[in-house]
């Protein structure tokens, strides 16, 4: 079952259980969405005004895209995390299962890695899009955009613990090449959030 098929209190009845998905991951994930929810929301309402500019309805089209893009990865992190756990239930009572078990789980390892550099890198676009819409959106509702962008900043972050927790098991040149990406996406992240929240607090003003 996907995640979007749950009522948002079943959601948050799972994830408050101890079961271990939905985990950091497939949360944030699914934060990230609705913070881009927000600054399309805000487009929406910008786009049926009057004075509204072609600028703002292809800046609309993007967002909305970029808002499928945000859907699949609550699923591929609660995904990438049953192979892992599928890598640890492997048997390892000979040297051939041992040995068979570690591949295993590094491959596995390598794919929990992936995930959620994939996620990050699409929540940076969001985020980016929300700063355009900083500037796009109606004075009147801008602040939805702002709420937008606090939740994809976080999110990001949040994200990129799924990293952090997954570089020990990879190989030495993907760990480092791993590690360069999450910081590039961290710093780019944390930039383009202030800029926004700036953005958005001086039309407010």
């Amino acid at each position: 079952m996907s995640l979007w098929d749950l009522t948002a209190a079943d959601l948050l009845d799972r994830t408050a259980s101890g079961d271990p998905t939905p985990g950091g991951g497939s949360v944030a994930a699914v934060t990230g969405a609705l913070g881009l929810g927000l600054v399309c929301m805000a487009l929406e309402v910008t786009a049926r005004r009057r004075t509204a500019t072609p600028d703002v309805h292809a800046l609309l089209a993007r967002a909305r895209a970029q808002l499928d893009a945000l859907r699949g990865h609550p699923d591929a992190d609660v995904t990438a995390f049953g192979g892992f756990m599928a890598a640890l239930a492997l048997p390892r009572g000979t040297d051939a299962e041992q040995a068979a078990r570690q591949a295993a789980l590094a491959q596995a390892a390598q794919a929990a890695t992936r995930a959620p550099l994939h996620a990050a890198r699409d929540l940076l676009a969001a985020l980016q899009l929300a700063q355009e819409a900083a500037v796009a959106a109606h004075r009147g509702i801008v602040s939805d955009v702002g709420a937008g962008a606090a939740l994809l900043g976080a999110a990001l972050q949040a994200t990129l613990l799924n990293v952090d927790i997954n570089l020990g098991s990879l190989p030495d040149d993907l760990r480092d090449a791993a590690r360069h990406e999450r910081e590039t996406l961290a710093r780019a992240g944390d930039e383009t959030a202030r800029q926004v929240a700036r953005m958005v607090q001086d039309r407010l003003a």
